[in-house]
């Protein structure tokens, strides 16, 4: 008699049937914890309210603002979006910025802001420049016309020379971004301490080192305004650390709300923005 076909006995489906033991000794790799400041990596296990965020704004449209981190708490964002609103409208104003398309300009301004209040000087710079609006005009003022001009700020004499010689030597040999010049002036970062002797290290070399007045109060402000200016792709004002403290309430500022980083005139960056960071940078702001 012929055996039947051999059928194998189907098995009966079971809930678990797709399911699987993962060996412990090939779990996936956890991911890294980000270290102190690194603030555009997630955590790998931070089930606890940041008040460091990683954030993303737009320098010129401060309702951008958002969190890239998933486990931010909503009202803390929140917060922080209101401060940002609030720490754009506390944008310090200096006079370097509004004429940094002219560094003759800028030389002139900071000639007369050095060691003297912008409430006083910056009336005097305007009657300068509508007086004389080009480098050709006040190199050939009159010497006396422009010292009696000056002579509330004081000082008159020795500006108003500086101012004409200024002037002679921009048309003689104007500066160029191509052609940076050895500074006279020594590094801000590197000026002796309370404390002990620092080395004087020479300024960084730039377009206007060679002109008269070109101190690091001048420089500073051209590397911060005239630079970015010239190419908005410029990150030289990132490496400037001025001593001057409407420069450093500035870059305070602009660290802060373009780069979304705590910056000091000492250290440079110390780490992400926080809501208290922000908070007490924009007292300091409003309150001038």
């Amino acid at each position: 008699m012929k055996e039947p076909p051999f059928t194998p006995e189907r098995r009966k489906s079971s809930p678990h049937a797709e399911s699987f033991v993962q060996s412990p000794y090939f779990s996936p790799r956890k991911g890294r914890i980000p270290e102190f400041g690194d603030c555009d990596r997630q955590s790998a296990r931070d089930d606890s309210p940041r008040t460091s965020l990683p954030l993303t704004h737009d320098l010129e449209n401060p309702s951008t603002f958002s969190c890239h981190s998933q486990k931010a708490d909503p009202l803390e964002a929140n917060g922080m979006d209101s401060l940002m609103n609030r720490l754009f409208l506390a944008k310090p104003t200096l006079i370097q910025e509004q004429i940094a398309d002219d560094p003759w300009k800028l030389l002139v301004a900071v000639t007369l802001l050095n060691k003297t209040a912008g409430k006083l000087a910056i009336p005097v710079f305007w009657n300068i420049i509508d007086r004389w609006s080009t480098p050709l005009e006040l190199s050939r003022a009159d010497e006396e016309e422009l010292i009696s001009i000056l002579r509330q700020l004081g000082t008159q004499t020795v500006r108003a020379k500086r101012l004409i010689s200024l002037s002679r030597l921009y048309l003689q040999d104007p500066p160029s971004s191509y052609d940076p010049r050895p500074s006279r002036a020594s590094s801000p970062s590197k000026r002796e301490s309370r404390f002990f002797q620092l080395p004087k290290v020479r300024y960084t070399a730039t377009p206007i080192s060679h002109l008269p007045g070109a101190g690091s109060y001048a420089l500073d402000s051209y590397r911060i305004f005239c630079t970015s200016h010239e190419n908005p792709l410029s990150e030289e004002w990132k490496s400037v650390l001025p001593t001057d403290k409407e420069l450093v309430r500035y870059l305070k500022w602009k660290w802060a709300y373009a780069r979304k980083r705590q910056w000091s005139p000492n250290k440079g960056v110390l780490g992400c923005i926080t809501l208290e960071y922000i908070a007490s940078l924009i007292k300091e702001l409003e309150n001038k």
